[in-house]
């Protein structure tokens, strides 16, 4: 094709102004009418092949489609042309750009401006939906802003009726384009309404933020697997849009507003209104995963032409529940993905720091102190007090809002037992790194692993040395605990698994924390050295905060998962209203006590 053919004896070509799914588009001149009007074409190396055919076949569908679809902000189909062995699609021509070369060219956009374009397009998949049809891939491409503003859908050659046989993807294909699928069509199950209200959010949240929600992929498989997981960052630069992003992008369909309602609260933030944004589902249908785990790591989109395993989408019988099962042996390695996180920096997976109930993963990138991303199991009572409408819903999980403060960010997933998963990413040093969006993707990966069920076993026992066999409340008697004034011996809390237990005061703000721990071999700069009952120790006032007296014991040395030299502790803390070199003394007692208990 070149500039000043005719197509068709009427549609004279003049200037290619971009490419579709499907073919080029070139600015043409409707010669009966004198109008301008833009020609899609068919790929002109594969008419004559299965696949060119599939293409024209496609086109014509693409056609029937569009051309019921009348609408200011869906780019109009006027006509289906032939012209020897080739197809062309008429359609309106719009002079604009394309929101994805507006974001190349200016970069990060102002929320009220992406809120306009928002409320628009939201306009456009409310009516195109009320016909039954579907987009399924609505992204900055397919998006072409005139230079008032206007803003129009475009490019339904993947879009499909709801409510007929008009697929135009292959089975076992899934449509879209890495970084704007929702999560279900990531898993692999058949798009719906809400997951181009997703792909619409996804839309805008790269308008403003500069990234998809998934974050930049070299490798398209690692965004698909990212959506599966429903890894999404959550905005930073979003303003007065982020609820509204926050609803479009949530991990399940039914948690999302329609397209109707997408548009009113797009409005709203374009207008300097607050939106009112409705609280997800609580009650939501069960949808099983349509992709066995390994597939979803190879699932692919037509943009790539790569084929994904279904099985089908049919439901398993019965729901998994999530649960920890055995504290003593569930592994909360395996609530970690070193992978997932990758998109930070180096990562490597700690499995010998802190109590039994954690693994960490250190992410390190260049001239940045590394992050420690702690996953741990907890009983449900230490999870912070929130608002029941700032809680997410998944599933059958909890999702409380991320808690940040200057050096951490903290998120926690309840569990229908009466057990919590906390993830903190934390980080000593000042530094630019965003630490709730790492918390985030961490926590989208325990959640994946949290929906199959129980959480995975530890791939061994502990040694049968390790503190990990021993009940920390076990460890201190009533007579010992009576050497702290004004502690109640009947106020006990256990610790999770028994790794730890606490005993306050019921009238004082007295209390003795006796907890286990893991760390490097402690020196003298850990505290003041000492020996209680025949084992290296370390005094430390204020070692655990302020009014505070810290004690620990080491229990035995070992080799960790790396080969290094690492220790068992016994920690001993005591607080109270008291300058903290007097609690030492009680504490060292109490230590002491605690240690002739323990196994040799």
């Amino acid at each position: 094709m070149r500039a000043g053919q005719v197509v068709a004896g009427r549609y004279r070509l003049d200037e290619v102004v971009g490419s579709g799914g499907m073919g080029t588009v070139w600015r043409a001149l409707d010669q009966e009418l004198g109008t301008v009007v833009a020609l899609k074409q068919a790929r002109r190396d594969d008419v004559d092949t299965a696949a060119g055919q599939q293409a024209l076949r496609r086109l014509r569908r693409e056609a029937r489609i569009a051309a019921g679809l009348d609408h200011p902000h869906v780019v109009a189909v006027l006509d289906v042309v032939g012209d020897g062995a080739e197809w062309w699609l008429v359609m309106e021509y719009v002079p604009s750009r394309s929101l994805a070369e507006i974001l190349q060219a200016q970069g990060c956009l102002e929320p009220p401006p992406v809120a306009r374009l928002g409320a628009q397009l939201a306009d456009a998949l409310a009516a195109v939906h009320a016909k039954g049809v579907l987009h399924r891939d609505v992204k900055p491409g397919n998006v072409l802003v005139a230079a008032d503003g206007t803003a129009k859908l475009a490019d339904f050659g993947i879009s499909r009726t709801v409510h007929g046989d008009e697929t135009l993807t292959h089975t076992g294909l899934v449509p879209g384009t890495p970084g704007f699928l929702a999560p279900e069509v990531a898993d692999g199950l058949d798009p719906e309404a809400a997951s181009d209200v997703f792909s619409l959010g996804a839309t805008l949240f790269a308008a403003v933020e500069g990234t998809p929600p998934v974050g930049e992929a070299a490798n398209p498989l690692v965004a698909v697997r990212r959506a599966a997981a429903g890894e999404i960052m959550p905005p930073r630069r979003a303003g007065p849009l982020t609820p509204v992003l926050k609803a479009l992008l949530r991990i399940h369909p039914t948690d999302r507003p329609d397209a109707a309602g997408a548009a009113r609260m797009l409005r709203d933030v374009a207008d300097g209104r607050v939106p009112v944004v409705p609280a997800g589902s609580r009650r939501r249908a069960h949808r099983g995963m349509a992709v066995l785990a390994a597939a979803v790591a190879a699932a692919l989109l037509i943009a790539v032409g790569l084929l994904v395993s279904r099985t089908g989408g049919s439901t398993p019988a019965a729901t998994p529940v999530p649960a920890v099962g055995d504290p003593h042996t569930a592994d909360p390695c395996a609530l970690t993905d070193p992978a997932a996180l990758a998109r930070f920096g180096e990562t490597r997976r700690d499995t010998d720091y802190g109590n039994f109930n954690r693994c960490d993963v250190i992410v390190e990138a260049d001239g940045v102190p590394g992050v420690d991303v702690e996953v741990a199991l907890k009983d449900a009572e230490d999870a912070p007090s929130v608002a029941a409408v700032d809680i997410e819903q998944v599933g059958q999980l909890r999702i409380l809002p991320e808690l940040a403060e200057d050096d951490t960010c903290s998120r926690y997933v309840l569990l229908p037992d009466s057990y919590l998963v906390s993830i903190t990413a934390k980080q000593p040093d000042d530094s630019a790194v965003d630490l709730c969006a790492i918390t985030e993707v961490a926590t989208g990966s325990a959640v994946t692993v949290l929906r199959r069920g129980e959480i995975p076993r530890r791939p061994a026992p502990f040694d049968a040395e390790s503190l990990a066999r021993v009940d920390a409340c076990a460890l201190l008697a009533d007579d010992a605990l009576a050497a702290v004034p004004g502690l109640d011996t009947a106020e006990v809390d256990p610790g999770f698994a028994g790794w730890g237990c606490r005993w306050r005061s019921s009238t004082d703000p007295i209390s003795v924390r006796l907890r286990f721990d893991r760390d490097q071999p402690l020196t003298p700069d850990d505290g003041r050295p000492t020996q209680i009952d025949g084992r290296y120790a370390v005094v430390e006032p204020e070692g655990d905060g302020d009014e505070t007296c810290l004690v620990q014991v080491v229990h035995r040395p070992y080799a960790d998962t790396d080969a290094n030299p690492a220790v068992e502790l016994m920690l001993v803390v005591v607080s109270g209203p008291a300058p903290p070199e007097q609690l030492c003394a009680p504490a060292t007692d109490l230590a002491e006590a605690a240690a002739a208990r323990l196994p040799p």
